[in-house]
């Protein structure tokens, strides 16, 4: 299936995700994708992609298509190729169940209209999909289902698979495996009865004929309404299956994909969620998200939108929450690369946010991946940094790490994080069981003295090599809540310790972080002493994550001349959208699709400037501005919010990116308080 190959290395926008919040279904997460997206392709229909399961960095498939074939015009339409319209929305804002709508108009002017909903099973790894086609008139007609499989975690695995037919229980199934994950897909159509497969084959994707050409080809490329049945290929492969519909107008159907370590488990989660039918599962679905929710403390603020927007985003954090409490970035998949990993940088602002809208367990879940993440043994990186009590940059969700650069707010920031969680909970027992976690980090950050600021470290946008302005930020809050913690197990000597190594740092920060010669003028910069260039120059420009130096880092003050002086440069067009308040990382950011520089901003970046907008006495209004105003423009069609947004502020990267979902949470809550929420000790 080349066509369908290429698309999944185009950049897309995905925009929505749904798992379940507890039971088997946590260890299933789906990704659902309106087109057209950053890619530009020109296709307009809406599909179900990247599907994973007992990871959530690991894919179990690509796609999932649906195609109408009709018997007297000759034509074969795909749900995503050729759909004339398409629209995604979610069942609710606390509910994450997906509904998708794709209109279709053959050659003879006959429309079609495709409605799916996508949920994922509560007690079983099952994702479950209930389709419905409407045909404007009767004609002979097959459906088929199509998957472009691919068990795929990215740490050299050879994206190759087995997959075969096999009959059980009265039910066709393809079963394909990988590396110890094996799924199983089965379908049913309920107002007949029928469980067996109209027509199968296994092929390999991109293979244009022969005895192993794709189901791609065979189905939608070959358009004769006909399957060369093939039961059973090891490979790059996929899977596309039939349902004869003969002239009927309205078909109902569902389709169960289920997940396990082995083929039997895999078939008995498909089968036992076909049994259970799609009502039940919706019902179960439903309650157990509501109930989720109920133990949540609820938005705080009074208004549609924004209360809509604040459930959706802690709806998205908790799709992506991994069993082991780890939370993917995004299950998203820009520049031939994944967001499905976990950042503990990421992770420590959604921590943040879990608490900030009362949601311990999950807070307290990811500090425990923290935990066991942490690096205990004596390694040295590629700089020959000895990084016994760091973290590495990112990890898969097993804690297995992947990048391996050194950031001092991936150091900082979980001191931080558990400094939170304990005063937020108020349960000293978290003061205990992580206390050695953030001891091994202080005495690390101890020892990365340079003379009376931290050493130089990668930038939160793992780009720049220096002394950077947000990392360094986040040291300082990470000894000052170390040494907090240590009053409080009774080590006064190691709290002042840090707290002096701390009050040093923060000491030299403006001399060290900001210029009063920079790119837009008196500004901090990304950092200085940099490695190597960039363009802006890193120690020229000015950079949104300085704001953090304020909030949640706690080091320079809001109404700051440094401060207040950058923050009146994110109004300046080099550094912020043009068609809407929305500033960027940096000027010339070029981590965009296109590789270039793009009038746009990041969500994420706008939040932190409106925060000292609000409290520096710039704008009293700025982060009332942004929740009940400005964000509206930035949201998918299902209402997530994206990484970055172009100069009008439509999506134009990475929509369930958590950090900014978590974000939205924070400036709800601390709108609601009249303060922001989860500062770092004070100096």
């Amino acid at each position: 299936m080349s066509e369908d190959r290429e698309a999944a290395l185009q950049p897309s926008d995905k925009d929505a995700i749904v798992s379940a919040p507890l039971g088997n279904g946590t260890e299933v997460l789906a990704t659902v994708n309106k087109y057209p997206g950053v890619g530009r392709l020109g296709w307009n229909g809406a599909l179900i992609e990247d599907t994973s399961a007992f990871r959530l960095d690991v894919e179990q498939f690509y796609d999932m298509h649906t195609l109408l074939w009709d018997e007297a015009v000759g034509q074969t339409l795909d749900v995503r190729n050729d759909a004339v319209g398409s629209s995604v929305e979610y069942r609710s804002s606390r509910v994450p169940e997906i509904s998708l709508h794709n209109a279709f108009e053959f050659r003879d002017g006959t429309t079609a209209d495709l409605d799916q909903d996508v949920l994922v099973s509560v007690d079983t790894a099952a994702l479950f999909v209930r389709s419905r086609a409407q045909f404007a008139a009767p004609s002979t007609r097959t459906i088929y289902t199509l998957f472009g499989l691919g068990i795929h975690d990215g740490s050299g695995s050879d994206d190759v698979d087995e997959a075969y037919v096999v009959h059980e229980h009265g039910y066709d199934f393809v079963v394909a495996h990988d590396s110890g994950r094996y799924l199983a897909i089965a379908q049913r159509r309920p107002a007949t009865g029928q469980t067996t497969f109209d027509g199968c084959r296994v092929g390999r994707q991109g293979v244009p004929r022969g005895p192993e050409k794709s189901a791609w080809r065979d189905i939608y490329v070959e358009n004769d309404g006909f399957v060369d049945d093939n039961d059973h290929l090891r490979g790059k492969v996929d899977v596309g299956f039939g349902l004869f519909v003969d002239d009927a107008t309205d078909v109902t159907w569902v389709t169960a994909v289920g997940f396990g370590e082995d083929e039997l488990t895999a078939v008995e989660n498909a089968l036992e969620t076909l049994w259970n039918g799609y009502r039940a599962e919706q019902s179960m679905f439903a309650a157990v998200w509501e109930s989720w929710h109920e133990n949540c403390s609820g938005c705080p603020v009074d208004d549609g939108f924004a209360t809509e927007t604040y459930e959706l985003s802690l709806t998205s954090m908790k799709c992506a929450q991994d069993r082991r409490g780890g939370i993917v970035a995004g299950a998203f998949k820009p520049q031939q690369f994944a967001y499905r990993f976990v950042w503990p940088r990421d992770l420590v602002v959604v921590i943040q946010a879990f608490l900030s809208a009362g949601a311990h367990v999950e807070a307290r879940e990811a500090l425990d991946w923290l935990y066991h993440a942490q690096i205990t043994d004596e390694v040295t990186d590629s700089r020959g940094i000895d990084r016994y009590g760091t973290w590495w940059q990112n990890y898969y969700a097993d804690w297995e790490p992947h990048w391996r650069a050194l950031q001092l707010d991936q150091v900082g920031g979980p001191i931080y994080a558990h400094w939170l969680c304990w005063r937020e909970t108020g349960d000293d027992s978290l003061l205990d069981a992580y206390y050695s976690m953030s001891r091994r980090a202080a005495d690390f950050l101890l020892g990365w003295d340079d003379g009376g600021f931290p050493r130089r470290h990668q930038d939160p946008w793992e780009e720049i090599w220096g002394y950077t302005t947000e990392g360094s930020a986040a040291a300082i809050a990470g000894l000052r809540s170390m040494a907090e913690l240590a009053v409080a197990r009774g080590e006064p000597e190691y709290a002042a310790e840090c707290h002096a190594v701390a009050d040093t740092w923060a000491g030299s920060f403006d001399a060290r972080c900001f210029r009063r010669d920079g790119l837009l003028g008196d500004h901090y910069v990304t950092a200085t002493d940099p490695e190597w260039e960039d363009h802006p120059p890193a120690d020229e420009r000015p950079d949104a994550a300085a704001f953090m130096a304020y909030w949640p880092w706690n080091v320079v003050a809001a109404d700051s001349d440094a401060m207040r002086s950058t923050v009146a440069h994110a109004d300046d067009p080099a550094w912020s959208a043009d068609g809407t308040p929305c500033v960027g990382r940096y000027p010339g950011d070029d981590y965009t699709p296109t590789g270039t520089a793009e009038d746009g901003g990041w969500p994420l970046c706008e939040a932190y400037a409106d925060v000292v907008r609000w409290q520096g006495g710039v704008d009293a209004d700025a982060v009332a501005d942004h929740l009940f105003a400005h964000s509206q423009a930035w949201r998918t069609a299902a209402g997530l919010l994206p990484e970055r947004v172009d100069g009008d502020g439509q999506v134009r990267w990475n929509s369930n990116l958590q950090w900014s979902q978590a974000m939205y949470v924070l400036l709800v809550e601390s709108d609601a308080r009249g303060e922001p929420f989860g500062f770092a000790p004070e100096g």
